[in-house]
């Protein structure tokens, strides 16, 4: 099939009136920083937003339920080499847990840049009439790059309210929508690595130079302020929050509890009950899994340290993976001293689904870590580092598995903990 002389456009048909009867009436939810994923889908979204708005109209709202919906039909059409729609019965399956009711889509291919494809949308009438259509709330981006049209870009627009996801990882710490790496170095500093939203990094700085051994942790938006914060644990065990100022820093810590130094692992920005606030799980020398619930405010609920797993002493890596298989809840991936990477996944009522093996091999990795959506493409992915001080990036599909691993990084030996 050989490449088009001209890009193409296409839109789903208009929502029937059926479906829009009884959603006419829904709440426009903007929020107060509008994001989306990063690189040439972030791009779209920040135009789509701009023509809604000089039109007039509220901003839509970005969900990852729907970034990876759109990422996901977009790799379907570059890697089949065809153009054509999702089906709403394919869309439902896929954001109907994220609080979405209906749905609507425009698709593109050959334009070359986010400027190009939503210039060509908004030049004709049916795309544009989707852009500019309040009924829709939400909106997902999805770009791929393939053989015969190149370049593959998705809009999936959403009708509902947005169940809002923590992801994994450290989160967006300097304020430019693509998620970010923390790390601490040998030396004892604590270094920013800023994603660019397309997996890659831009300038490493580093946040904290006298940051010492102690290993931190990544708690999400522990506050309540929409900018993730991070702690760390004492020799006196007093447990210390650190505040993100959301320019890529931290504000003067404070004790938020005391009698954590009994902990060999504390693993934060998890919504293990289901009331959307992060929570904490610590894990005891014992290999039990003890529960801490977050009040969102930077504090705790009551009955904190509810034993929640036993076992986890045979685990040689936990951490937190956000919404790894598309559920709209967090999940947490284990690897096994036998090298098998385990997903444990919350099912909301504050338990856990049973376990499934997602890997092996991993026991070659000298690090892992949850880092959100790295690569931009709406999905929770995972970083790795080999021997060799490779830093690896294993993209989620968005329904618990990977893509192929690629490389992001060398040179990563002097880091001590990844985040």
């Amino acid at each position: 099939m050989s490449r088009p002389r001209r890009p193409l456009t296409s839109r789903v048909r208009r929502l029937a009136a059926a479906v829009l009867a009884g959603v006419l009436a829904a709440i426009v939810l903007v929020p107060a920083t509008a994001s989306a994923a990063g690189g040439p889908a972030g791009d779209v979204f920040a135009r789509t937003n701009a023509q809604r708005t000089a039109a007039g109209l509220p901003a839509l709202v970005s969900d990852p339920g729907l970034d990876a919906a759109a990422a996901e039909w977009a790799r379907h059409l570059a890697s089949s080499c065809t153009f054509a729609h999702s089906s709403s019965s394919w869309r439902s399956t896929r954001i109907a847990a994220f609080g979405w009711t209906a749905s609507g889509e425009n698709i593109a291919a050959g334009q070359p840049d986010a400027a190009a494809v939503v210039a060509s949308w908004m030049g004709s009438p049916g795309h544009k009439a989707n852009i500019l259509d309040r009924r829709y709330t939400g909106l997902g981006v999805g770009y791929a790059t393939g053989s015969c049209y190149r370049t593959y870009w998705v809009q999936i627009f959403g009708v509902g309210s947005p169940v809002k996801t923590l992801p994994g990882g450290a989160g967006d710490l300097n304020g430019d929508r693509s998620a970010d790496v923390l790390a601490r170095t040998a030396s004892g500093e604590l270094r920013l690595y800023a994603g660019t939203g397309t997996g890659r990094f831009g300038a490493a700085t580093t946040v904290i130079p006298g940051w010492g051994s102690r290993p931190f942790t990544s708690l999400g938006d522990f506050t309540g302020d929409r900018l993730p914060d991070i702690a760390r644990v004492e020799a006196d065990g007093r447990l210390m929050l650190y505040a993100g100022n959301g320019r890529g820093g931290f504000g003067t810590p404070t004790a938020i509890g005391s009698g954590w130094a009994r902990f060999t692992q504390l693993i934060g920005g998890m919504d293990f009950d289901g009331d959307r606030l992060p929570d904490v799980i610590a894990r005891t020398t014992a290999g039990e899994l003890l529960l801490y619930r977050g009040n969102g405010r930077g504090g705790w609920l009551a009955g904190g340290g509810a034993r929640i797993g036993s076992g986890w002493q045979s685990f040689t890596a936990v951490f937190a993976a956000g919404d790894f298989t598309g559920d709209s809840r967090s999940d947490l991936i284990g690897r096994r001293s036998d090298g098998t990477l385990w997903l444990y996944s919350t099912t909301g009522t504050g338990s856990w689904s049973a376990g499934r093996q997602i890997g092996r091999g991993w026991n070659a990795f000298t690090a892992l870590a949850g880092a959100g959506d790295f690569d931009g493409d709406g999905t929770q992915d995972v970083l790795a580092r080999n021997a060799s001080g490779a830093l690896l990036l294993y993209g989620g599909t968005g329904r618990g598995g990977f893509l192929a691993p690629r490389t992001v990084g060398s040179g990563w030996n002097g880091i001590a903990q990844l985040g």
